[in-house]
């Protein structure tokens, strides 16, 4: 649930307190600004979405009410004005001057709250998505600001479904839709009237919930969304386990199937001092999901202590090729972008080689059409996938599914440019 922020813009003492116990009353926030020049430095810095502008007031109202609708233009919140003057021509000016709406102050406390209601649920339903009936992703950062600016912590969680561009472009707009509005219902499912779901991109959502719930959230979206996988896909694709975009003659990357990953740390104004800074932590901690192919999270828990591990840089390639000027060339260039490099030439020696060098990438030929080395050695290295190395797959023979289906990363169709083989070593080190 997201509670709007509500300015109450009067001199009046007692009309203040009475306005905000009855807004308060509707889980609102509301704060009190009885001079003008501080209600302009905090409009600007909280961007409420309701305004009470009362006539008490050291400024002719319908001209302040103009000036509120010029500042605000990219927030564009409710103005309410509030007067004694029941006159028609009076009310006629400070509607036409950017109010939405006129409240006399003998207006009755249900009528007010009801009316309050009416203002707050349009402003938000214009903010929230049709599909996922998620926030939008103004409302969204306005809520990271909210919580950036307050000391109570909250658990804040990134979530994201990775490799739906792909599924887009396979499946199409309508099955992309389908896939955002299932997992809108699942999210809203286990979610509470306290919590709060918004979109950040479309395919990636912001979930503010408590610390205590946080994993269970992330525990049950992943279990629900894998056991929906199913219907999102043709029966040859989800048994594959990979999607294929081309045709045999162009070189893919091996595209698994969507997956959820989410990851979750505890959040307030004393950690964060801005919500670029809850988004950026929020980035470099989902960072620790990319290198599963399945569903995955990653909560942030604070600790006492520890040692951090540094990782020595990922270089080491190891190509598998039969043709020696081919070989030599690959050799080459490996070495002259700082590269590690062995060559193994025979099929029988490979693993021998392999256990001693340990590389990080595998360059590897499919071999001759009948005894398929090259598919054999891609499976056996599949087999413990957290310790296998990435697999380049170049071959002559043009069967694609084949290659993928055996844990191949990325399918490289003979005869190819030495440096496009170069540019996906690269690209795979660095990904480790």
């Amino acid at each position: 649930m997201y509670s709007a922020t509500v300015f109450i813009i009067s001199k009046r003492k007692e009309l203040s307190i009475k306005y905000k116990k009855l807004i308060e009353a509707l889980e609102q926030d509301v704060c009190v600004i009885p001079s003008l020049s501080e209600a302009l430095g905090q409009i600007q810095k909280n961007e409420p979405e309701l305004l009470i502008v009362s006539d008490t007031i050291d400024e002719n109202l319908p001209d302040f009410c103009a000036k509120m609708r010029a500042l605000t233009c990219n927030v564009r919140p409710v103005i309410i004005a509030v007067s004694k003057s029941s006159d028609i021509e009076d009310r006629l000016e400070i509607l036409e001057s950017g109010a939405d709406d006129f409240m006399d102050e003998s207006i009755s406390p249900k009528e007010f709250q009801a009316r309050i209601k009416a203002h707050l649920r349009r402003y938000l339903e214009n903010s929230f998505n049709p599909v996922t009936y998620f926030a939008q992703k103004s409302l969204t950062i306005r809520a990271l600001k909210k919580l950036a600016l307050g000391q109570k912590p909250y658990a804040v969680m990134f979530a994201k479904i990775a490799n739906i561009s792909v599924y887009r472009d396979i499946y199409g707009e309508i099955a992309y839709q389908k896939v955002l509005q299932t997992i809108g219902a699942i999210v809203n499912s286990a979610l509470g009237v306290q919590d709060f779901a918004g979109h950040f991109f479309d395919d990636e959502f912001i979930i503010i919930t408590t610390m205590q719930k946080a994993e269970k959230v992330a525990s049950f979206l992943i279990f629900a969304f894998d056991n929906v996988l199913s219907r999102f896909y043709s029966e040859r694709d989800f048994e594959n386990k990979f999607t294929l975009l081309s045709s045999d003659v162009k070189e893919e990357e091996r595209e698994s199937l969507m997956h959820l990953e989410i990851c979750a740390l505890e959040a307030s104004g004393e950690k964060f001092g801005s919500y670029e800074q809850i988004i950026n932590a929020l980035f470099e901690l989902i960072k620790l999901c990319k290198s599963e192919n399945k569903s995955t999270y990653v909560i942030d828990r604070p600790k006492l202590g520890g040692e951090v591990e540094v990782r020595a840089a990922k270089n080491k390639v190891m190509i598998m090729e039969c043709d020696e000027a081919l070989s030599l060339l690959l050799e080459t260039l490996c070495a002259l972008n700082s590269l590690d490099v062995i060559i193994c030439k025979d099929y029988d020696r490979f693993f021998d080689d392999y256990n001693k060098f340990l590389p990080d990438v595998v360059l590897i030929d499919y071999g001759d059409t009948e005894n398929k080395f090259g598919i054999k050695i891609s499976k056996e290295l599949k087999k413990e996938p957290k310790l296998a190395p990435k697999i380049i797959f170049s071959s002559s023979v043009h069967n694609k599914k084949e290659i993928l289906s055996a844990g191949a990363d990325f399918y490289l169709p003979k005869p190819y440019e030495a440096d496009v083989a170069i540019k996906w070593i690269k690209k795979f080190l660095s990904e480790i």
